[in-house]
């Protein structure tokens, strides 16, 4: 009798113990009221779609309430675009126009109201996934910066956009960028950061594998998803979205990472 109830109380403490580590563990309800004067900071990198190849319209010159850009001094400023001028990486500040960024920390902002947020955002445009490897230029590069931000902010998410650059070697880009995610969430100390990806256009044949292996990658990594890119344009390249399909992109990051997280949209 008296191991029966050793092993009844046993029981119990174990329910318990894994309601608590699941609810350490769960990206639920990223907003919670401790936030209410921090900065939330989402990290944007990838290779140029990321950067931003669009034309900036007026209607994106606009000054966001409470939307705060991570300079090139690790101060927040005032966000405006283009979003990655500050990137350590990029290339020259001419090339860097309106990215998904934009209209995805509109949508944020939108939803969070009067909480600030803040952008890191440190794109390269041709970056394969192989330079974004731990130890590489890029990934430590970004790491700094990121890490430079959490001193003020706390990183809520992470969006992603490349593939471009892989679209002939996309066999292995699982593996590499379940590495990519994985010391990414060990060097900033986040182990369960909502990550959301994009496809990168459909305008060639060579696309069909890696946004098949792309729209995949939720099925290996926890608390992370993907958006779809099929019915947008390219800016005529064949290579880079236009601006108005890089502001319904924006948007989708937006929604999918509410989504994910179970976040109010309304």
């Amino acid at each position: 009798k008296k191991y029966v109830i050793k092993m009844k109380y046993k029981s119990i403490i174990l329910f318990y113990c894994l309601i608590l580590l699941n609810a350490c563990s769960s990206p639920k309800k990223l907003f919670q009221n401790e936030d209410e004067e921090k900065i939330l900071v989402f990290l944007c990198i990838g290779q140029s779609n990321m950067a931003g190849r669009a034309d900036i319209m007026p209607s994106d010159t606009l000054e966001l309430k409470n939307v705060l850009l991570f300079n090139d001094s690790s101060k927040w400023e005032i966000a405006k675009n283009p979003l990655n001028r500050y990137s350590n990486i990029r290339k020259d500040i001419s090339m860097q126009k309106l990215g998904p960024s934009w209209t995805f920390v509109k949508k944020m902002s939108e939803v969070l109201k009067d909480k600030k947020i803040g952008l890191v955002v440190n794109a390269k445009g041709g970056s394969s996934i192989d330079e974004w490897k731990k130890g590489g230029e890029y990934y430590e590069k970004t790491i700094i910066r990121a890490k430079e931000a959490q001193k003020t902010g706390i990183i809520k998410g992470l969006i992603w956009h490349q593939g471009e650059s892989d679209q002939n070697k996309s066999e292995v880009y699982t593996d590499k960028f379940i590495a990519l995610v994985e010391n990414i969430r060990n060097d900033l100390g986040i182990y369960n950061l909502p990550v959301i990806v994009g496809e990168i256009g459909h305008w060639k044949e060579s696309s069909k594998n890696i946004n098949m292996v792309i729209s995949n990658l939720k099925n290996h990594i926890k608390y992370l998803e993907y958006v779809k890119t099929n019915d947008l344009e390219s800016l005529g390249d064949k290579t880079h979205f236009n601006t108005e399909s890089q502001s319904i992109l924006g948007e989708r990051y937006a929604i999918k990472f509410l989504e994910l997280t179970n976040s109010s949209a309304k």
